[in-house]
Formats: structure tokens, C-alpha cells, sequence
């Protein structure tokens, strides 16, 4: 399976994964805060060595809703310099 990666666009934290076979029928209520969704890539499954979310239980999702949504609270950088630092 290859995993299309959505990032909700009014919530940064939030992401949406389908398929290919589910691509279409996406839309942006997966988005709590409603919204946009902007594709972050499509990815192989990875097993063990996954990087972000579960890959069973995102196909199980996928497979009875069409999407599965999770967050990721460390998608976004330092927004801006500590005060420890010049700047």
C-alpha cells in the first residue's frame, strides 16, 4: 500500500493519510477546524521502522472510513528564537 499524506492547513498538527483507492473520496471534514488540506507526499509502507503514526491501525481506518487522521505535535520548528539567543 502507498499512503497519501495530507496536513490539515488551520490545524499545522493534524494529518490525514489515505490511499489511492480512497484519494477521491478525501475531503476537508477530515479537518476538525475545517480547512484545506495540503498533500505532504505519498509514502511505501514502512513496517517496524515507521516514522509517524501506525501503519495497521491507519489501514484499518482507511479501510472503513477512507482516511485515518492523527497528530503530530513535533511537525513544526521553533517558531521563534529562545530568548536565550541572539537574534
Amino acid at each position: 500500500m502507498k499512503f497519501m499524506v495530507y496536513r490539515c492547513v488551520e490545524d499545522p498538527d493534524l494529518f490525514v493519510v489515505t490511499d489511492d483507492a480512497h484519494k477521491q473520496d478525501l475531503s476537508e471534514a477530515a479537518c476538525p477546524s475545517g480547512g484545506k488540506l495540503k498533500q505532504v507526499g505519498k509514502f511505501d509502507e514502512m513496517g517496524k521502522e515507521r516514522a509517524a503514526f501506525n501503519e495497521m491501525i491507519a489501514k484499518d481506518a482507511i479501510k472503513t472510513q477512507g482516511y485515518y487522521r492523527f497528530e503530530a505535535k513535533t511537525w513544526d520548528p521553533v517558531a521563534q528564537a529562545p530568548g536565550t539567543m541572539p537574534g
